[in-house]
């Protein structure tokens, strides 16, 4: 079955930004569905923060990599099963983790699948859509595995941008992301204090 992807209008999301989502992400992420993360990501930018430049912590996948560090450090020990995790061990890949994101948070991987929903990133028409360029290394960190491909080429046209990764074996990916928004609202004039 082919995936259903659904573009960005950011007009139906203009007022949708609410500041109190992250507290329900930080303490229930489940109960939160991709449309209500859609609205939240895309409707901030219609705030002043945004035309600002700033990206508010909730919006960041690395924020929420580290608050689950540092949440884990936290908890009791856990005792280890042996015998489990020699099981474990035996198992395929993708039996152990199904997911196609790389070791996230219950709250990274809303905001990958909330991305996700809107392109796959194969072509520029199917752009993934992002609110900052930022966010772009952050999904390739956490979806392509930034760590065994190397930059080669990055370009914007038309909003989109498209970053050439080469991969171990010397084969080259593109993957496209939409980044028209933070164009129409524009980037804030960096001045020294």
């Amino acid at each position: 079955m082919e995936k259903q992807f659904k573009k960005v209008n950011y007009s139906e999301y203009e007022g949708k930004y609410d500041e109190q989502i992250k507290e329900k992400m930080a303490k229930e992420p489940e109960s939160i569905d991709i449309e209500t993360m859609r609205a939240n990501l895309y409707g901030y930018t219609f705030t002043k923060e945004y035309a600002d430049g700033e990206i508010p912590d909730e919006l960041s996948m690395d924020y929420w990599e580290e608050y689950s560090f540092e949440n884990d450090l936290l908890e009791d020990p856990v005792e280890i099963d042996l015998d489990s995790m020699l099981h474990e061990m035996e198992l395929p890949l993708r039996e152990k983790d199904p997911s196609p994101y790389f070791d996230v948070s219950p709250q990274e991987e809303l905001l990958l699948k909330a991305i996700d929903s809107t392109g796959d990133g194969k072509t520029p028409e199917t752009a993934l859509c992002v609110i900052d360029v930022h966010q772009e290394y952050e999904y390739i960190q956490r979806v392509v595995r930034l760590s065994v491909l190397r930059l080669v080429k990055q370009s914007v046209k038309d909003g989109v941008d498209c970053l050439e990764l080469e991969d171990y074996d010397g084969s080259i990916e593109k993957v496209y992301f939409d980044i028209s928004r933070r164009f129409d609202v524009g980037y804030p004039i960096l001045t020294e204090k």
